[in-house]
């Protein structure tokens, strides 16, 4: 058994509570091995809800398993133990199968509530923090990074196994082709500057560069949805002897935007820097007013380090840009001048955040939290239900740049088990961890998610399809509502993507369109929906009905009736689901004598004439003029009365 009968739709129910970046589908590419080991992977799963029912399977569910989590603690589920056909643990992929499709290597999890899930590769060297994003994290066009500022790999015994800059994808369609593309100057283990390849649902795959080349600003792109994980593993930092690991699940372009802000870490510089890739030719980029990158074409992409050191966590830099870009930063959990790194991407500002938070820190890390947020929602942000500015251990740095934005650092002598953060506010939160003085991890489990959502509009419930039932008619009004954190929005794709028509939409701007289903079609209709908001966030949505065509009667009428007195089909009646209005019927002899009439649909004719008396035996003429949802119907036929 392949992976389709495995994924469920979920619909999840808008709440205004902002939680996380929480949800309750996710797709979680392997993670490639270093060295010649097998890496340990730890699934860290919290909730908001009082609990929820996970279920962790891979693509053939050789690997099932259903846990309860809570919101009082964190649900953790281990995979330790090398699988035999694997050559490795569930997650991860082994070393020696990079370019190769496998089945069985990527992680797959669905969840009855809202939850943030992390893998934390647990290795005593290399370890690092992937924050999985949900849907967020499926599409079609990606650029991926992994560190810069490095000098070699890990020399000696090793040297043979590069420097592991790995991009890993999972497919979750049938004939899904796929492509990356390296930037200029650097190759894939292939020799060459793209892999190309078509993977079917529940496939994955891993290429890995040659040593020490650039996967910053290589390029992704998928026939259909992809989900990618990126990074670098086995490295060495410009100026210390650490470096390994620093990866993240990567979001599609559609979630990127043009500001963000980067809080800084733990480590000296110049190892806590960020970089950046635009995605549209022409974007410009500047860094606390300052430009990096003028008038760049899409996959240029830049390195920042950050003035500072491991004693000035928390400060804000903001990055501005003309068009979306993609911004990854680089740091640790650790304070020390030779860390090993982490990596996360980081969401942009504008249109995005969580309110709510809770999460429960791993065991045996040291553990600290970010927090970047608005200035002037400060003094509302709570932590663990009290406000931060009460707590003298909370460190709060406002950006000397752009005054509207600071960062506010919670270390983790402070840091507890489980905690919460609350504000009106939308806010974002890194989360720093480090093992011992050496490691680093590092990821984001704010929302990435754009606030914008397409809603049924007889619900107000967030979901991926409207099914409108059985239709008719000349023009069938496509209905739907939105949430957004802007007023304004656009339609800017309509698809038939099955059955026959056209599409009008007289005012891009509102949320109807009409289907103008072609006059001699009947059959399943399905139409897609892209609708975008002026923040540039998208979102889209499947119509699905049946078209019953214009030839559709919705009225059975009898063809006999026997008025004997023996209660079977003594009377005469029509029969119908629809709601039919002004409806009128007459009943005519052969010779086009009225015999009888109604005006009602609920009509029950006994087989008396107008006078009173039983019909006589023969053939009598109906003729049945109404209206209903698909207009006006004229229908005229025949019955039999007998004795």
């Amino acid at each position: 058994m392949r992976l389709e009968v495995l994924f469920t739709a979920i619909t999840l129910v808008f709440s205004h509570m902002l939680k996380g970046q929480s949800d309750t589908y996710f797709v979680l590419p392997p993670l490639y091995e270093w060295e010649a080991g097998d890496h340990d992977i730890y699934l860290n799963f919290s909730t908001a809800e009082p609990s929820a029912s996970v279920w962790i399977y891979n693509s053939d569910t050789s690997y099932s398993q259903t846990i309860t989590v809570t919101s009082a603690s964190i649900g953790t589920v281990a995979f330790t133990n090398p699988v035999a056909a694997l050559q490795s643990t569930y997650g991860a992929r082994e070393l020696n199968w990079s370019n190769a499709k496998r089945y069985q290597d990527a992680l797959f999890i669905e969840s009855t509530a809202p939850i943030t899930v992390t893998e934390q590769i647990v290795e005593p060297f290399n370890q690092d923090i992937i924050t999985a994003k949900g849907r967020n994290a499926l599409g079609t066009e990606f650029f991926v990074a992994s560190q810069t500022l490095i000098s070699t790999t890990v020399s000696g015994a090793f040297l043979g196994y590069q420097g592991m800059h790995y991009i890993s994808v999972v497919a979750i369609e049938n004939n899904t082709e796929v492509k990356f593309k390296a930037p200029a100057g650097s190759v894939f283990d292939n020799g060459l500057d793209s892999v190309a390849f078509t993977l079917d649902k529940g496939q994955s795959w891993v290429s890995t560069m040659e040593d020490n080349d650039a996967l910053l600003g290589t390029h992704i792109t998928a026939s259909k949805p992809i989900a990618v994980t990126a990074g670098g593993n086995h490295l060495k930092n410009s100026s210390a002897n650490h470096g390994d690991a620093g990866i993240d699940q990567v979001t599609p372009i559609e979630h990127l935007g043009t500001k963000h802000v980067v809080l800084r870490g733990l480590a000296n510089y110049p190892n806590d820097y960020f970089m950046y890739i635009a995605t549209e030719n022409g974007t410009n980029i500047s860094v606390d007013g300052v430009t990096v990158l003028n008038n760049a074409d899409a996959g240029r992409s830049g390195t920042f380090s950050m003035q500072g050191n491991s004693n000035q966590p928390g400060k804000p830099f903001v990055i501005e840009s003309n068009h979306p870009i993609y911004v990854f930063q680089v740091t640790t959990g650790a304070i020390t001048h030779e860390p090993e790194q982490g990596m996360a991407q980081i969401p942009q500002v504008e249109c995005t955040g969580s309110t709510y938070i809770r999460y429960n820190r791993a065991s045996g890390l040291s553990t600290a939290a970010l927090v970047t947020i608005p200035t002037d929602a400060i003094n509302d942000l709570e932590y663990n239900g009290v406000n931060i500015t009460q707590n003298l251990n909370i460190v709060v740095q406002q950006s000397t740049y752009d005054a509207s934005w600071s960062g506010v650092y919670i270390p983790s002598s402070i840091l507890t088990n489980n905690f919460t953060l609350e504000c009106p506010t939308a806010f974002h939160v890194g989360i720093l961890a480090g093992q011992g003085n050496t490691t680093g991890l590092f990821g984001y489990i704010s929302g990435f998610d754009d606030h914008l959502k397409l809603l049924d509009p007889t619900t107000s419930s967030v979901v991926s399809t409207i099914d409108l039932g059985d239709q008719c008619g000349d023009s069938i009004p496509l209905i739907f509502s939105f949430t957004s954190c802007t007023d304004s929005i656009s339609v800017v794709g309509a698809t038939i993507v099955e059955g026959m028509g056209t599409i009008v939409d007289p005012n891009v701007n509102d949320s109807i369109l009409y289907l103008l289903p072609d006059s001699d079609y009947s059959g399943p209709l399905q139409i897609q929906i892209t609708v975008a908001d002026n923040q540039g966030a998208t979102d889209a949505l499947t119509f699905i009905l049946n078209f019953l065509g214009a030839d559709y009667d919705p009225i059975t009428v009898p063809n006999f009736i026997t008025p004997n007195a023996d209660f079977i089909n003594d009377n005469w009646s029509i029969i119908t689901s629809e709601s039919l209005e002004l409806f009128n019927l007459n009943l005519y002899s052969r010779w086009g004598t009225l015999i009888y009439s109604s005006d009602t649909p609920n009509f029950e004719w006994n087989g008396r004439t107008q006078a009173g008396q039983i019909a006589a035996p023969g053939v009598y003429f109906y003729a049945i003029q109404t209206t209903f949802r698909c207009g006006t119907l004229n229908k005229g036929g025949s019955i039999h009365v007998m004795h």
